[in-house]
């Protein structure tokens, strides 16, 4: 699977036990249909839509359901979990179920993580087809063993229409406008608009450039705003060898940083050029991610242009 796939996912479990079952949903009143997304859940007591993700919630014992469309197919999605690379995601896997989902080929993976001091159980159901792969992440504090039945149970609930029309922009709180740059509209990817130079994702084209623009899921406090973004820019998947320039910027009445640096792909070897910005909203923040590896200027410059144009709704 490509870095750029895994960089946006946010999945995190190993591989161990394998068992089959077969699973037919049909599609019920008590079912929701998940906005952003092809799937409809029947939602756990108490839970309530997701506030900055695609999915559902219960605030008061911090417990989630998150579902992420990953734009490449499901047996390349699926081989791409080895043990070595979910392990390093800090996750203890204790058992892994293979699945048929409506007669699609699915897994379902039951792990533990620790986060902040506290021990959260995490269930990940994914399946998909020969275009597309869904992903829905369920967690929960580890003593709370009714709200996991719960969770597991809504999970199981999945109904999947791969034919939905799904409007990408209609869920996010922001927009930006890529008309004047070489930039096209790739995918919504987990409440994240994903942009490479023909739309494809991962492209097609030799010129490599894409931007990535998200909002935060959850309230972060920051004291020291520059260090962060630095920091955040040192998580990239690429290597960063030097940063190039850091300037404080103001985008729509809120303000922060940005970064361009040289990276090199970890994988390859090869040199390319990243552009970030972090605007910082009221404990949130939005987070604009650039790579390119031609035509650089130009590249940045239509980044530039991109990150201008941002307003929130």
């Amino acid at each position: 699977m490509s870095n750029f796939l895994f960089t946006s996912l946010f999945i995190f479990f190993s591989l161990s036990v394998f068992s089959q079952e077969k699973i037919e949903n049909k599609l019920t009143e008590q079912h929701q249909a998940i906005k952003g997304t092809k799937v409809s859940l029947i939602p756990p007591n108490g839970f309530v839509t997701g506030v900055n993700f695609l999915g559902l919630q219960q605030t008061e014992s911090g417990s989630s359901i998150m579902i992420m469309d990953i734009p490449a197919p499901y047996s390349e999605v699926s081989l791409g979990m080895t043990k070595e690379n979910l392990l390093s995601k800090g996750v203890e896997v204790s058992k892994i179920d293979q699945l048929q989902l409506n007669g699609l080929p699915a897994m379902f993976v039951s792990g533990t993580q620790n986060a902040n001091g506290n021990i959260y159980t995490k269930y990940i159901l994914l399946f998909g087809t020969a275009k597309e792969t869904i992903l829905i992440n369920g967690v929960f504090h580890e003593n709370l063993k009714e709200v996991g039945k719960e969770v597991k149970k809504s999970m199981m609930s999945a109904y999947f229409e791969a034919d939905k029309t799904i409007n990408p922009f209609d869920v996010l709180d922001f927009s930006i406008d890529v008309t004047n740059t070489k930039l096209k509209f790739g995918k919504n990817i987990s409440n994240s608009l994903v942009y490479s130079v023909d739309g494809q994702i991962p492209t097609k084209s030799a010129d490599k450039t894409n931007l990535i623009i998200t909002k935060s899921f959850s309230e972060v406090t920051i004291e020291d705003k520059k260090l962060y973004c630095i920091n955040r820019l040192k998580l990239s998947p690429l290597e960063i060898v030097k940063i190039e320039s850091t300037n404080e910027i103001s985008m729509d009445g809120i303000s922060g940083y940005e970064l361009v640096a040289l990276g090199k792909n970890k994988k390859t070897n090869a040199e390319e050029t990243v552009y970030q910005v972090i605007l910082f909203s009221d404990n949130m923040y939005y987070l604009f991610f650039g790579t390119t590896n031609f035509e650089v200027e130009k590249s940045i410059e239509d980044f530039k242009k991109a990150v201008k144009t941002f307003k929130r709704k």
